[in-house]
């Protein structure tokens, strides 16, 4: 004899269970709220027209009084992503008497140019935040002055301090 129920036969059954298996996959995979195309980015300007101003009046060791330095943390703070994913651009100015300013171009190598920005690290960084040192290059006193922005999953606070 041989089976009168066709959806009992083996080979339907497994044809089922595959289809189902699919639906439920897609289903959930619709579901998600993480995605390339779903996460949504926060732009923040640093508070004010300018984060910082002031002098160039660290002298690195060995250097004489003709060169001078600053260096800076700043730091994103979310009130709700504790792993924030960001990056952060910077706009600095220099002036020789505070008053006429010009835009100064990044750094393009060690000790070739005015100043740099770098990542300072998810270990520096804790929960809730992440950090950027900038550096600051210049002759002795001359005036910089400078202003962030941060692109980050989360909105964000932005601070810094002056670590050297």
């Amino acid at each position: 004899m041989g089976v009168t129920n066709v959806d009992s036969l083996l080979e339907n059954h497994a044809v089922s269970t595959l289809r189902d298996a699919a639906q439920l996959m897609n289903e959930r995979k619709a579901m998600q709220r993480v995605g390339g195309s779903s996460i949504r980015y926060f732009r923040t300007d640093s508070p004010g027209a300018w984060l910082w101003t002031g002098q160039i009046d660290t002298v690195p060791s060995g250097a004489g009084n003709f060169s001078g330095f600053a260096r800076f943390l700043v730091i994103l703070t979310s009130s709700t992503s504790v792993a924030l994913m960001s990056s952060c651009v910077v706009e600095v100015e220099g002036s020789t008497d505070g008053v006429t300013w010009v835009s100064l171009p990044a750094a393009t190598g060690p000790g070739a140019g005015n100043w740099t920005l770098q990542d300072a690290g998810v270990i520096n960084a804790g929960p809730y935040k992440s950090k950027y040192e900038l550096r600051l290059d210049g002759p002795y006193n001359e005036y910089r002055r400078f202003k962030v922005q941060a692109l980050s999953s989360d909105p964000v606070a932005i601070s810094t301090t002056r670590i050297l």
